[in-house]
């Protein structure tokens, strides 16, 4: 019961960062961070994918309705649960998590969790960011919206990351 908790409360903190801060905040054309994938990326590896895509789905469709976007955090965020158990085998590997019930850095490793959590940032951003232009005209200022709101994400996420308390992963 108490992770029910834990979830709920990252979930509410994560929605309200990216629409209250993170939305608001105008770093660079090319830096929009998405700090509310890292609760996709947080979730228990023992959890049912339908689940998994379930909770992809709110956390999108709650800051989308919140953000007022039609979507795209939607589609992104449900594509990223989808994609998940696939980027957390290939880089985190089906030995480890059999071992571990979170993805988290003390759990499985840095340098695993960096990996597994850059390639799902990355494809997060390029979902969002492609569907948002919906188009290839401009295609080099869309990648390097794709490529600077990643890495932007993906600080924020370690960082994230790095403040849970390690008994969320025993």
């Amino acid at each position: 019961m108490h992770r029910v908790v834990e979830y709920t409360l990252m979930f509410i903190v994560l929605v309200l960062l990216q629409v209250f801060l993170f939305d608001n905040l105008n770093l660079s054309p090319y830096c929009y961070p998405l700090v509310y994938v890292g609760f996709i990326l947080l979730l228990p590896v023992t959890l049912l994918p339908a689940w998994t895509l379930l909770l992809g789905f709110a956390i999108g469709a709650v800051t989308d309705l919140l953000s007022g976007t039609p979507g795209l955090h939607t589609i992104a965020a449900t594509a990223t649960a989808f994609c998940r158990p696939l980027f957390m085998n290939l880089t985190i590997g089906k030995e480890t998590l059999q071992e571990v019930m979170l993805p988290l850095p003390l759990q499985v490793g840095r340098a695993k969790w960096l990996q597994y959590a850059a390639i799902a940032v990355l494809f997060h951003c390029a979902v969002f960011f492609l569907f948002e232009v919906a188009s290839f005209r401009f295609f080099g200022f869309t990648l390097l919206r794709i490529a600077g709101s990643a890495a932007a994400t993906l600080l924020l996420t370690g960082f994230f990351a790095g403040l849970l308390p390690a008994r969320m992963g025993k």
